[in-house]
């Protein structure tokens, strides 16, 4: 019985430590989000705009859907991982190396985990920002084809924690801010151009798929034109939910250690 009590207590601490990062980060962005507001809602808009209406001219249709109400669960699902990257990335080593946020923290009760799980909920709200407007403008234009794309806001939130804790595990190892290029070209790049945002990816040579199913990306984007259409398969959209909760954790628990053997040295 103690030890419930003291595995509930831990719990709950936790839980108001990661909040109090959360809520601090949130107060700083408060002061200055209408930039960054305008490039995490604005950018993809401007995809969707460019490429479903103007390449959507020449291509009439995608297992017949119109070329931007197709490409629409792909933006948002790479809107959402561009948010959440950026932010744990820059903003997390900006917070963590240059200002010395994470050693003034330290300095309080809140310890690293609390310190690591704010961050990757401040970079999931950034996501679920970027994402939903994206899905709010779709179903504005009527783009949103079926009833349960209802549920994809809540991809938005996997798909943030996915790629917060991925991120926050690249800025682990990242020496300056030049490092990030590498991540965003090699990586992030890559998954937002062959994870089939744009076209199927039944579409790529075989060998190049193999590579594709490696990608968290692949399995966010498939869930939600999944979602989108209303063609649910029970068995992939199961098995890829396992697969981005997997990819979540994994990445969550390398942050918290890697972070930790930066940090507290």
């Amino acid at each position: 019985m103690k030890f419930l009590k003291k595995i509930i207590q831990t719990n709950s601490n936790l839980s108001l430590g990661s909040f109090t990062v959360f809520y601090r980060n949130y107060l700083v962005w408060l002061r200055y989000y209408k930039p960054g507001i305008i490039g995490d809602i604005l950018e993809p808009l401007l995809y969707l705009a460019a490429l479903g209406l103007g390449i959507g001219k020449f291509i009439h249709n995608i297992n017949g859907i119109s070329y931007v109400k197709y490409i629409v669960p792909g933006i948002i699902a790479s809107s959402s991982m561009y948010a959440s990257a950026f932010e744990s990335t820059f903003g997390a080593y900006t917070r963590m190396v240059t200002n010395g946020i994470y050693e003034a923290i330290l300095l309080t009760p809140i310890g690293i985990e609390d310190i690591v799980s704010g961050e990757i909920l401040w970079g999931t709200a950034k996501a679920f920002m970027s994402g939903i407007a994206v899905f709010v403008i779709g179903a504005a234009f009527r783009w949103i084809i079926s009833p349960l794309a209802l549920i994809i806001p809540i991809v938005i939130v996997l798909n943030g924690i996915l790629f917060s804790s991925l991120s926050l595990l690249i800025t682990s190892f990242s020496p300056s801010y030049d490092f990030f290029s590498y991540y965003f070209t090699i990586a992030i790049s890559t998954m937002f151009l062959f994870s089939g945002v744009f076209y199927p990816v039944s579409s790529l040579p075989h060998l190049v798929r193999y590579f594709v199913y490696v990608m968290p990306l692949y399995y966010t984007v498939s869930i939600m034109r999944m979602l989108d259409e209303g063609k649910i398969n029970t068995l992939l959209l199961s098995s890829y939910l396992l697969i981005i909760i997997l990819f979540a954790l994994t990445f969550f628990y390398a942050s918290i250690y890697f972070i930790k053997k930066r940090v507290i040295k």
